[in-house]
Order: structure tokens, then C-alpha cells, then sequence
């Protein structure tokens, strides 16, 4: 695996300091679309602070427009750009609890495998974020990719999986994406991966 260099990571536009409150647990979603998952999850977890990114601009119009028929949410922040940049940047080492991405894109073809999430470099940032213990989420309706995942998460990245699941068609939906397979009746994983705590 290809070193990460921080420092060759451009600042997002219009980048600002995020507001993280240290004494509430901190979770991220990368790649949130038009926000079903963010919204449903704040809602039910008032608790804990949700940052959800979403770099495409139509998807982040439509999240923004959900939100403001929502109740107030304090505990969410959408952030409009690249989530990469944005934890380069501006996510403190060992500050969050939980990391969700949901439905990446898989890049199927070999030639893109360095595209995957698991395959970046920038993987060992998302390492430094998370505090011992810590969980990545991940979810695809793509087995080749549950099983690659399955695989890099543990023996290149160093995560222990916690669970492993088929949703069942009974599932409530997280995503529109995970609604549109499992009305068609395909598989979706759902892998969750705890960072064991340094020894």
C-alpha cells in the first residue's frame, strides 16, 4: 500500500474550522447523497453529532431541501464537498466514533481498483480519526466488493470485523439505494469493523 501524504491534499474551498465538541461522540457519514440515512439518523440519536458529507452538488440541494422540512437538528452538519479533504484537514486524530459509507461507488473494473475506498491510501487517515475502538460501516449490494473489504479492512488496515449480515428484505432501508435492491430482491452486505485499541 502507497504511503498517504497529507500535505499534498489541496484545502477545500471555503474551508473553516468544523465545530466538534469533544464530551459528545462524534460520527461521519461519507457520501451521504440526498441525506435519508443522516436525517433518520440524528433524528433517532440526538445524543451523538452527525458530520455527513456529500460532494455532488445536486445530491447536497436535495439533502439541504429534506432538512429544512425536518425538525431542528443540532446534532447534524452537512458539509458540501470532498471528504477527503475535509477529514485531511479538518477532523482531529482520535476524535470519531463511527464511520459510515454506505453504497460506494465500486468501481468494478480492475483497472479501478485503486479507486475502491479500502484500496486509497487515504485509508490510514481515516485510521488516525478514529478513536480506539472505534467502527467503520460499510454496505454494498456488490459481493466481490463485501468480500475485498472484508479482506483489506483486516489484514492490510488492521480493524477486526464485528459483524457481518444479507439484509433481509424486511430491513428498513438506510438509503434509496439500499430500498431500490432489496425491493428487487438483491443482496446487500453490511459489514461493521471495530479498531482494536493499540496494545
Amino acid at each position: 500500500m502507497r504511503s498517504f501524504h497529507p500535505e499534498k491534499v489541496p484545502l477545500p474551498p471555503d474551508f473553516a474550522p468544523l465545530a466538534i465538541d469533544p464530551a459528545r461522540p462524534l460520527d461521519i457519514e461519507i457520501g451521504c447523497g440526498v441525506g435519508l440515512h443522516p436525517l433518520r439518523y440524528a433524528r433517532a440519536n440526538p445524543e451523538r453529532d452527525l458530520i455527513a458529507f456529500e460532494r455532488t452538488s445536486d445530491k447536497f440541494e436535495k439533502f439541504k431541501g429534506r432538512l429544512k422540512t425536518h425538525p431542528l437538528l443540532p446534532n447534524l452538519r452537512p458539509v458540501h464537498g470532498d471528504a477527503i479533504a475535509w477529514i485531511t484537514h479538518g477532523i482531529p486524530a482520535r476524535s470519531v466514533d463511527q464511520y459510515f459509507l454506505l453504497y460506494p461507488n465500486p468501481y468494478p473494473k480492475e483497472g479501478q481498483r485503486n479507486l475502491r475506498f479500502h484500496e486509497m491510501p487515504f485509508f490510514s487517515q481515516i485510521k488516525a480519526t478514529l478513536k480506539p475502538g472505534g467502527l467503520f460501516t460499510v454496505a454494498t449490494n456488490e459481493r466481490f466488493y463485501a468480500e475485498e473489504s472484508k479482506v483489506r479492512m483486516i489484514e492490510t488496515w488492521g480493524f477486526q470485523l464485528v459483524s457481518e449480515e444479507v439484509l433481509g428484505s424486511d430491513f428498513v432501508a438506510r438509503t434509496h439505494f439500499e430500498k431500490k435492491y432489496l425491493a428487487r430482491g438483491l443482496a446487500c452486505w453490511n459489514q461493521v469493523f471495530s479498531l482494536a485499541a493499540p496494545a
